[in-house]
């Protein structure tokens, strides 16, 4: 791989990293209609995603604070968690509804959080108002968390390829080693063997020269025999 172009990976893969670098989630409180009316719940924006990815990282990041949560589609767009110990909020289970307004390029996340029978706001208790809000952010980040596992895996997946171009390379590089040896060994055979051609060569007309004298000879001898 050419120095430029490794370079220029490299930086790219620095200049995305940084489009992922953790920031402070802003959480909104505000009231929404939900399948129980109007309530007061805290919004998230979650970018680049989907509701089914979102819903989907949900039920997981559900799943790993409390083993097999109690987690329902009430109507379309809305899910509920029955009974959810979360004692940040309340050391009493909690139910959590959760609405899904999806855009073209992100999704808005609010959760309303019911405590003893009446849902969390500013108004009714205040002093659960910013452990809701953490609760929410938490979920936000690791939506992040997910977005930077991807671009991670997307960019492990181009380290791999261009390694697997390097190991062809060193491959390549291996095997024209070893024809430049193979050649060069047939080059030093072609020239021993020119060598020794031109020694067979010095001889053979040394050979002929000595033939030529004893044609010479025999010819002079014939010679006394002429008339006869």
């Amino acid at each position: 791989m050419q120095p430029l172009k490794t370079l220029a990976l490299a930086l790219f893969l620095i200049i995305s990293t940084g489009a992922f670098a953790q920031k402070e989630l802003i959480v909104t409180e505000g009231s929404a209609t939900t399948s129980l009316g109007e309530r007061t719940g805290f919004t998230i924006t979650i970018d680049k995603k989907s509701e089914k990815e979102t819903l989907k990282a949900l039920k997981t990041w559900l799943g790993e604070m409390q083993k097999k949560p109690d987690f329902e589609e009430t109507v379309k767009h809305e899910f509920k968690l029955t009974g959810f110990v979360n004692a940040s909020i309340s050391p009493d289970p909690i139910n959590v509804y959760f609405l899904f307004t999806e855009y073209s390029d992100y999704v808005k996340v609010t959760g309303f959080f019911e405590v003893n029978l009446t849902f969390v706001a500013s108004t009714t208790m205040s002093d659960k108002v910013e452990p809701c809000k953490n609760f929410m952010r938490r979920f936000g980040l690791r939506m992040e968390k997910l977005g930077v596992e991807e671009q991670l895996a997307v960019a492990q997946k181009e380290l791999n390829k261009r390694s697997d171009e390097q190991a062809s390379l060193e491959k390549k590089n291996k095997q024209l080693n070893e024809q430049i040896k193979e050649w060069e060994e047939s080059i030093a055979k072609a020239k021993s063997d020119l060598e020794q051609n031109g020694k067979d060569q010095e001889s053979k007309k040394s050979e002929i020269a000595k033939q030529k004298t004893v044609n010479e000879e025999i010819e002079k001898k014939l010679k006394e025999y002429e008339g006869y």
